[in-house]
């Protein structure tokens, strides 16, 4: 009897914790669903349908092996073929910028070399964007089926071209033979012949020269994932912190302090200002510390003049957002504990949306839509144009043009935020 009357209080005062049932019974739904349409949708079982690679090809063989070994290669749906690139300079910079994932040069010679027994085929060139390394496995093993579609023909006639050189010629009986196996190995490419399956089981059929758009001609090595973890991690502890902190409002307000405060003759503006000031200032000296221990520890290229500045413009616009953001949830609720259980849930989605536990790269279409909604999409976008993305041959200028949209909307979140908490704030003139 006594244990049924201490369990039915219990349950009732979870059930008037509105933020506790929220924590207990759908946050763990909300993040089942959103790691289900991340991890789903990579495995292809109906959770959402992967983002296609971006792929520029540049065909400086221009012969028929080449066009076919194209062709096959974009008959795969990973993959969305970029036009109207003609240069492989173009191709390179668009790979590095993060508006293509990869490029594909077919140099020239190609089918002269590969149709020659006597010489090895120029290899194929793949510079794929280092932010996602699943581009380089993919496409590779996309070409390689391709060469296999494209190549048994080139192949066939080759050998018999040489057998009749060579060996004396072919007679007609082989000839009328060597017609009907190119018909059928042209009817059974257009029918869908498992390629990919000969490709695994015959190894390599050409060679693929595969670098990163990032990588440096003097011979230092371009950004690894490391980076990126540096800046995912860093912005979403950066909101826990700002949060955490931002509670020190709420605890003025049950201490009387604020209320003091206020009839002091301060108002309630500047008491937000020099709260957003500080805990700015603190966010940037996190971030900083991060980036200073990815660098001494794992060595992130962090001594570069315009990485230096890139990371701390970067840095500075986002821990000012976060601020803003955490004086805006602080305003918005009544307690610190309400505080941290709404933070929790808030930070928490957006970080798993918008990259901080998953790279966006393998999301789906559908979830790296959403994570441009997010806190950590902009700021992650920010890093990564310095990180990942910068010319190493570019000037200072093209690096702070390459941040001012992520910029922009951080500042622009920065100041939509104050003035929302200093609203929200009102509460508090009228104690």
């Amino acid at each position: 009897m006594i244990l049924r009357t201490l369990v039915r209080a219990d349950w009732r005062l979870l059930v008037r914790d509105r933020g506790a049932l929220f924590l207990t019974f759908v946050l763990p739904l909300v993040f089942f669903t959103i790691f289900a349409l991340i991890f789903g949708g990579t495995a292809g079982s109906g959770g959402g349908d992967l983002k296609p690679l971006r792929v520029v090809a540049i065909d400086e063989d221009a012969s028929g092996l080449s066009a076919k070994l194209l062709d096959g290669l974009f008959e795969a749906a990973a993959l969305d073929r970029l036009d109207g690139v003609e240069t492989v300079d173009a191709a390179v910079v668009l790979v590095r910028e993060g508006d293509a994932d990869a490029a594909v040069v077919v140099p020239a010679g190609f089918e002269d070399a590969f149709g020659d027994f006597g010489s090895t085929p120029p290899a194929v060139r793949l510079v794929f964007d280092a932010a996602n390394p699943m581009a380089r496995f993919t496409i590779d093993g996309l070409l390689q089926a391709a060469s296999f579609q494209a190549a048994p023909l080139v192949l066939m006639e080759s050998g018999f071209d040489a057998l009749e050189q060579f060996g004396g010629g072919a007679t007609a009986e082989q000839r009328a033979a060597l017609d009907a196996l190119s018909a059928l190995i042209e009817g059974e490419r257009d029918g869908g012949a498992d390629t990919g399956a000969a490709a695994g089981g015959m190894g390599a059929l050409i060679a693929i020269d595969a670098t990163a758009a990032t990588e440096r001609d003097d011979g230092e090595s371009g950004p690894s994932i490391v980076d990126y973890y540096a800046a995912a991690i860093g912005v979403m502890f950066l909101l826990f912190s700002m949060t955490g902190a931002a509670g020190a409002l709420l605890e003025e307000e049950e201490r009387g302090t604020l209320e003091r405060l206020l009839m002091s003759g301060v108002g309630i503006g500047p008491v937000l200002l020099g709260h957003w000031l500080f805990f700015a200032l603190l966010g940037f000296a996190q971030l900083a510390l991060m980036f200073v221990f990815a660098w001494l520890v794992f060595g992130l290229d962090l001594l570069n003049a315009q990485v230096l500045v890139g990371v701390s413009v970067v840095g500075l616009v986002t821990a000012a957002a976060a601020s803003a953001f955490a004086l805006f949830l602080a305003a918005a609720c009544r307690t610190r504990a309400q505080l941290s259980g709404l933070s929790t849930v808030v930070i928490l989605v957006m970080s798993a949306v918008g990259g901080s536990m998953v790279p966006r790269f393998i999301m789906p279409a559908i979830m790296n839509t959403l994570s441009s909604f997010t806190f950590n999409g902009w700021a992650l976008d920010g890093f990564l144009a310095v990180l990942w993305q910068r010319d190493p041959d570019g000037s200072m200028a093209d690096l702070l043009g390459s941040v001012a949209l992520p910029v922009g909307v951080l500042v622009g979140a920065t100041g939509l935020l104050l003035v929302l908490a200093r609203r929200l704030a009102r509460r508090w003139e009228t104690v």
